[in-house]
Formats: structure tokens, sequence, C-alpha cells
């Protein structure tokens, strides 16, 4: 039986009644990339609205003083029962998730405290967060009545700041700007892989802006240890 909460006229529902969209904080977004100690995570979902679609997928990885430990306790990964939408057909395609994979899982705001404990102070870093995985993100946090007000850093948006360091366009996505950076993702479009991918492809950015003045982007790849 699906847990039952009031709502605000007494009725009893299967979700919990959501902080008002227009009382919840935007995103707060910073573009200093200076920290070295941050969470990078990465959601999937029931498909590309962030109006109407849901969280499937919550992946995470925890990165300290600039060093990838992907070991249990620096890492989060959880299914998500979706809420009110169904796994699209063609998000099973290119995730291999499918309704059943998610039928039995906790729902969003059921997931988030555990998530959130997980973060806990740290910047979150995401690819293309602050338009996409953000905002499925606040949602998760108005029903789950917890305010995320971390700053979140998109790395989307430094690789297109880089784009012409790097050969890139407008388009770039992970996949196109871990390629051209050597970085191996072994199982894009699934939320730990993705956040792991993102945080390397962060740090190698970090590198290559840090250098920049100095040397060649090809001379800056070449000298940076394989990941």
């Amino acid at each position: 039986m699906p847990s039952k909460y009031a709502s605000k006229d007494g009725r009893s529902r299967n979700y919990p009644e959501p902080i008002p969209k227009d009382q919840y904080p935007s995103i707060k977004e910073t573009r200093d990339y200076s920290f070295n100690t941050f969470v990078a995570y990465d959601l999937e979902t029931t498909g590309f609205s962030t109006a109407t679609d849901a969280i499937i997928e919550i992946g995470a990885i925890k990165v300290i003083d600039g060093i990838v430990t992907e070991t249990a306790e620096f890492t989060f990964s959880e299914l998500v029962k979706p809420f009110k939408n169904s796994v699209k057909p063609r998000i099973t395609e290119v995730t291999g998730l499918t309704k059943e994979d998610v039928a039995d899982a906790r729902q969003m705001w059921e997931v988030t405290p555990d998530f959130m404990n997980f973060v806990g102070d740290n910047v979150l870093v995401g690819f293309n967060n602050i338009r996409f995985d953000g905002k499925f993100l606040a949602r998760a946090g108005r029903y789950s009545h917890i305010v995320i007000d971390n700053p979140q850093f998109d790395v989307w948006r430094m690789a297109l700041g880089m784009k012409e360091q790097l050969g890139l366009d407008k388009k770039a996505d992970l996949a196109s700007v871990s390629e051209k950076l050597g970085i191996e993702n072994p199982q894009a479009h699934r939320a730990l892989a993705d956040a792991i991918t993102t945080a390397r492809v962060f740090l190698k950015l970090k590198d290559i802006g840090a250098s920049a003045e100095e040397s060649s982007v090809d001379d800056i790849l070449s000298d940076i240890d394989e990941w």
C-alpha cells in the first residue's frame, strides 16, 4: 500500500504536498571553478521535458581534493520510481532502463533526503545541469521539503567557453566532450557513469584552463595522465 499524505484540504493522497514553486529558491549557479572538492551528479529521466518528465535514476560521485575514487563510500546510485509518468520507449533505447526496472524503486521524495545527505554542503557539478538536471532536482526538493541551495557548476557551459581550444561546436554533449579529452565513459546514459565522467571532464578542463596561456591544447592533453 502506498503511503498516504494529507493535503491542505484534508484529503489523503499518495504523494506529499510540495513546496509551491514560487516559494522555492532558483538554482544557485556559480562559474567560479577554483574548488577541488565537490559532488558531480547526473539524472536519468522519463523524457526530455523539465516540465512534465520525471527522475528515474540518480548517480553521483564525491570528489575530494581533486581525487576521483570510485568506491561505495564516495558514490551514490539509486533507481527512482517515476512520479506521474512512465519510461518512454526512446529512453529505454538510450539508457536500457525499462518501466519494470523502476516499478519497485523508491519515489523521488524518499530518495532525495539520502542523496542530499550524501551531497552535504558541497558544490554540485553537472553537465547541462543549470538548464536540465538542476530543474528536476529542484522539483525533488520541493516534494521532499528540502531546500537545495548548494551552488551548482555547469561543465557544459565551461566546455562551451573553451570550444575554440577544444574544437567543439555549440551542441557539444558529454559524449563528444569526453571523447575529445580522451576520457572513456564505460556506461554512457546511466547516471553514475555519467556523473563520474562529468567529474573527470571537469577536472581535465580545469587543468586546461590553468595551463592555456602557456601551452597549446594538444600539448596540455599529452601531458595529462590518462584517466
